[in-house]
């Protein structure tokens, strides 16, 4: 039913304009759609505008009066863009007025968005009063966030969070590193959170949007798109589906991965519902909204005006990914171990080999399989004149040795083949990991370029 009324009423805004619509229809139309939806504010501005149509000055003020007790916020944005629409700009700026009078900025509404959407989208510039008044508002609002240094604090936890929940859609696939390098978690770290600033880059560019161009012939057009915003993404009884919504998306924006997912939802959650200011709402419409919840020219603004707190919260988890930065490489092939700084692999390979010339004797025959062998021998020798079983065995035992002896010293150079070959290409990714990790990095700097830019 809230679809329906939704529609019926751009219908009946949009019919204006060409007297399309019938009074008598107009009434009949609101009065079933009431009856369905009661309790939605929507239905009775829609009764509002009826009796408004049919001349019913005392059931228009009643049904208006109702629709504010409703939901006080979006009737008198709703009747604001309505006047601003068909030109009443005396009524407009009453109604302006009364929205104003429902804000506090240490606890804004979602609803903010309408305003400024309708700001940036030069909705209230046909009217320089009008105009200046919201440009007044917005200004207070941005010396909120800047003098107050609890919101300041907040702001950069808030795209600190932002940056940590972030999961990198890289795979971390250097199967030598994996296998060799014992420290080899703390490198697919690093490599996770340094791909980070590619996509934090690609987030900004994605800002990055020419405004719609503002004239005369699309004016009602764009005031038509904004209406259409405010009645269909802010109704409280649509917020569970809203929420759950919100949490899918945070899934398959994260690959799947329902860890990262729900600390990401779970920081946009405490964002919200703590002490909801001007400043936080700003970060949920430039990190958390998509343009389809929020538009991106407001998502935009909100950016532009937290800015130095998302290149404070780069700076610090730049920071952290240095220090993080491994600065040796903890190698263990077969039996041999070592540790590199990225740097020395003709060193480590001379180690290796050192390793193998100096442990001959341990690496070719001291083995688990050779040593339960030769203490069967032993025990079987010394029963061997006692009974027939004990020669056997012990004639097995001194064979089966004898095969691993001469196996090991036949196989010693390939084993140590084998092993620099593992070596080479361990030390090759390491290379490679070093490579990506500065190319990654260097991203930082072009991205608080595009940032101070936007």
């Amino acid at each position: 039913n809230h679809i329906a009324i939704r529609r019926t009423v751009m219908g009946v805004v949009r019919d204006f304009d060409i007297n399309l619509v019938r009074n008598s229809t107009i009434q009949e139309l609101s009065e079933e759609l009431w009856i369905t939806s009661s309790r939605y504010w929507l239905s009775y501005a829609l009764i509002a505008i009826t009796a408004w149509v049919n001349n019913y000055p005392d059931v228009a003020k009643n049904a208006l009066a109702e629709s504010g007790r409703k939901d006080a916020i979006k009737t008198t944005l709703f009747f604001c863009l309505m006047n601003l629409r068909f030109g009443r700009m005396d009524a407009a700026k009453k109604w302006f007025y009364e929205y104003f009078k429902t804000l506090d900025p240490t606890m804004l509404q979602q609803e903010t968005a309408i305003l400024l959407q309708s700001f940036l989208n030069g909705i209230f510039g046909k009217d320089k009063e009008l105009e200046h008044e919201v440009i007044e508002l917005i200004d207070e609002w941005i010396t909120i966030i800047n003098d107050n240094e609890e919101i300041s604090n907040e702001l950069l936890n808030g795209y600190e969070t932002y940056i940590a929940n972030l999961n990198a859609p890289v795979q971390f696939s250097y199967q030598s590193i994996l296998q060799y390098c014992t420290n080899s978690g703390q490198l697919e770290k690093t490599y996770k959170d340094v791909s980070k600033f590619e996509m934090l880059l690609e987030f900004v560019k994605s800002l990055d949007v020419e405004a719609e161009p503002q004239d005369d012939e699309n004016y009602k057009s764009r005031i038509d798109a904004i209406l259409i915003n405010l009645i269909s993404n802010y109704d409280a009884e649509e917020l569970e589906l809203k929420k759950q919504q919100e949490y899918y998306r945070c899934i398959v924006e994260n690959n799947g991965v329902v860890e990262q997912a729900e600390a990401q939802y779970q920081a946009m959650e405490e964002l919200q519902n703590t002490s909801f200011n001007i400043g936080k709402q700003m970060i949920k419409w430039a990190i958390y909204d998509d343009s389809d919840q929020t538009d991106v020219q407001v998502r935009k603004f909100g950016f532009q005006n937290t800015k130095s707190w998302f290149k404070s919260a780069v700076d610090n988890f730049d920071g952290k990914v240095q220090e993080a930065y491994p600065t040796e490489y903890k190698l263990h092939i077969d039996t041999w171990e070592g540790v590199s700084n990225g740097n020395d692999q003709a060193e480590q390979i001379q180690s290796l080999k050192n390793h193998f010339d100096n442990n001959k004797f341990q690496n070719m025959f001291v083995n688990t399989p050779n040593i339960l062998a030769a203490i069967l021998f032993v025990v079987s020798a010394g029963l061997a004149f006692a009974t027939l079983y004990a020669l056997i065995v012990t004639a097995l035992s001194a064979g089966f040795l004898v095969f691993r002896v001469l196996q090991a010293i036949k196989k010693y150079p390939l084993r140590i083949k084998a092993a620099t070959d593992n070596l080479n290409a361990v030390m090759g990714e390491i290379a490679e990991f070093k490579r990506y990790y500065d190319e990654k990095r260097a991203k930082k700097d072009e991205l608080l370029s595009t940032v101070e830019f936007l």
